[in-house]
C-alpha cells in the first residue's frame, strides 16, 4: 500500500512538471510568433519594392496586348508572401491602434515596476513597443486607453501613467487563493511623443501575482479616437 502511494505521488509529480513545461512552449511559440510578425514588418517593405514591373518591358504597343510578365513566377511569390503579411504591416492612413496582452505573470512585483505586455496583436501605426510596455503617440489627438489586470493569491493596484502622471488607477483583493481580474479605462487629449504605460502603483507594491495564462491574460490596449 505504501508503495502505490509513493508510486502515485510521483506521477503526480511528473504530471505537474509536464505541465509546466507545455505551458513554457507555449509561452515561446507565442513570442517567437510575435518576432516573426517584426520581421515581416521589414519584409513588407522589400516586396512593395519589387511587385511591379515595369510596364514597358510586358507591353506589346504595336498589338496594344498586354504579355505575360517574364519574372511571373516571382512576382506569384511576392503576392502570396503579401497575403500572408500581418494586418499591422498595412498602411495606418492615420488610424491608430494596440492591443498586446502578458504571456508570463509576474511575481510579487515591486512598485513603479513598469508592465510589460509582451505579446502584441494589433499595433496599427506602430505606436506601442512590447520590449518595453511603452506606448509612444505617433500623433496628437484623442485617445481610449484600457487596460486588464488579473491578479492571483494576493492584491495589487496598477496605475496608467502619461508621462510622469496618473491617469487612472485600478485595485483588486483575490487573497487566500482566489482568483480575479479589474479593468480600467482612460480617456485622454494627449500630444504626439507622450509616452503611456501601465506600471505597479508607485506607492503600494501588493503582493501574489499579477497573473497570466491561456485562463486569462493581462492586457493593454488603445486607439485614437478622433
Amino acid at each position: 500500500m505504501l508503495e502505490l502511494r509513493e508510486t502515485v505521488q510521483k506521477l503526480d509529480y511528473v504530471v505537474h512538471e509536464q505541465n509546466a513545461r507545455i505551458y513554457d512552449l507555449e509561452t515561446t511559440v507565442t513570442i517567437q510568433i510575435a518576432h516573426i510578425q517584426d520581421e515581416y514588418g521589414v519584409k513588407s517593405s522589400y516586396i512593395s519594392q519589387h511587385e511591379n514591373v515595369d510596364e514597358e518591358e510586358n507591353t506589346d504597343y504595336k498589338s496594344g496586348i498586354v504579355n505575360e510578365p517574364v519574372n511571373s513566377k516571382l512576382n506569384a511569390i511576392f503576392r502570396k508572401e503579401r497575403l500572408l503579411l500581418p494586418p499591422n504591416n498595412i498602411d495606418s492612413d492615420g488610424f491608430v491602434a494596440f492591443y498586446s496582452y502578458m504571456s508570463k505573470p509576474e511575481i510579487n512585483p515591486s512598485s513603479h515596476l513598469t508592465l510589460i505586455y509582451d505579446v502584441p496583436i494589433t499595433n496599427v501605426g506602430n505606436g506601442y513597443n512590447h520590449v518595453t510596455g511603452i506606448f509612444t503617440a505617433p500623433t496628437s489627438g484623442i485617445y481610449v486607453f484600457i487596460w486588464v489586470t488579473r491578479v492571483y493569491s494576493g492584491e495589487h493596484s496598477t496605475e496608467l501613467m502619461i508621462n510622469n502622471a496618473e491617469y487612472g488607477t485600478t485595485f483588486l483583493r483575490a487573497n487566500n487563493g482566489d482568483d480575479g481580474s479589474v479593468s480600467g479605462n482612460v480617456v485622454a487629449n494627449i500630444t504626439k511623443g507622450d509616452s503611456v504605460f501601465v506600471r505597479v502603483h508607485s506607492s503600494y507594491a501588493g503582493t501574489g501575482y499579477i497573473h497570466s495564462n491561456i485562463h486569462g491574460r493581462p492586457s493593454f490596449s488603445g486607439w485614437l479616437l478622433r
